[in-house]
């Protein structure tokens, strides 16, 4: 008789399903990131310029993760690419956009 060595399997975690957001994990702050629909979530605090963007498609370029203790903690930052035509050079949470493909 012989006695095989049990091996644990790794566990993998369940994957998140998949979302139309940038992905961001190749990007370098200053790099392009695509295409987006500005949709603040409620509640949002908008200045006429944000307001008045509300809905339009902008590109965005990555502009870095929010750190842990300022506002948005953990996500991904996007400014204008470009040019400051519609989010008037504000930085903007993934929250508040939708990615197009």
């Amino acid at each position: 008789m012989t006695v095989l060595q049990w091996r644990r399997r790794p566990v993998t975690p369940p994957q998140a399903p998949k979302a139309a957001v940038a992905p961001i994990s190749w990007l370098s702050p200053g790099e392009y990131a695509g295409r987006a629909r500005f949709r603040p979530t409620d509640g949002a605090v908008l200045t006429p310029a944000l307001h008045r963007a509300v809905g339009q498609v902008v590109e965005v370029r990555f502009a870095g993760i929010a750190a842990h203790g300022e506002p948005f903690a953990g996500q991904a930052l996007y400014v204008e690419w470009r040019h400051d035509k519609f989010l008037d050079g504000r930085v903007i949470p993934t929250q508040d956009l939708e990615f197009i493909d």
